[in-house]
């Protein structure tokens, strides 16, 4: 079952992981969430983590560029017998005031415990490659340019009011050429470029308007 509205998250801090537990008008979440301090070092760094506590687990992303991090729950409990019952959150928690407290909580007067509202769904605009096929295709057969550039659209064009982003081919290869639409009128107009592509282990993905 899904839970819509506002959630109370709660967080509390020992020595190697923090605990979440999330509260709403009609339930409270089954346990306390244990992550490792470990696990979020590695989302700081990669992005997103998936771990699980107990029967529950959780898929963690932060996404830089709206400085938010978002946790799904998937909340298991015993229903009797062999029988799992459980049901999904998300939260959207500001990343400046989680990683603060992460941190400061290791200091002897830095705060244990901690809470926030979820924020609110934020709507994402579309993504069309209206007439990119060719570098697209290009980019998804490469290994290492289909990662760079999955990370790059996850962590850009999350823009409030903006209804869908197209993108064309451009003539570097691997990039695009895109063009920003609210309420049916264009807008933004720029290129999503690939740098550096001598070295494809070190090639990286930039935004142009």
């Amino acid at each position: 079952m899904s839970t819509s509205g506002r959630i109370l998250v709660k967080a509390a801090a020992y020595e190697n992981s923090i605990s979440f537990r999330t509260v709403t008008q009609k339930r409270k979440s089954p346990q306390c969430f244990y992550v490792l301090r470990s696990e979020l070092e590695r989302l700081w760094r990669e992005g997103s983590v998936i771990t699980g506590d107990l029967r529950s687990f959780a898929v963690l992303r932060y996404e830089k560029a709206s400085g938010v991090v978002s946790i799904q729950f998937t909340w298991l409990e015993s229903a009797g017998g062999e029988a799992i019952a459980g049901w999904e959150q998300i939260v959207r928690l500001p990343y400046d005031r989680l990683a603060r407290f992460v941190e400061s909580s290791l200091e002897g007067s830095g705060d244990k415990q901690w809470q926030a509202l979820s924020m609110e769904e934020v709507k994402r605009p579309r993504l069309i490659f209206s007439s990119a096929w060719a570098n697209l295709h290009a980019a998804a057969s490469h290994k290492t340019v289909r990662r760079r550039l999955a990370r790059f659209l996850r962590d850009h064009f999350n823009w409030p009011g903006t209804d869908q982003i197209c993108f064309y081919n451009d003539f570097v290869p691997y990039s695009f050429f895109f063009r920003e639409f609210r309420g049916g009128q264009p807008g933004i107009c720029g290129g999503v470029i690939l740098h550096g592509q001598e070295d494809m282990d070190r090639a990286y993905y930039s935004l142009h308007t």
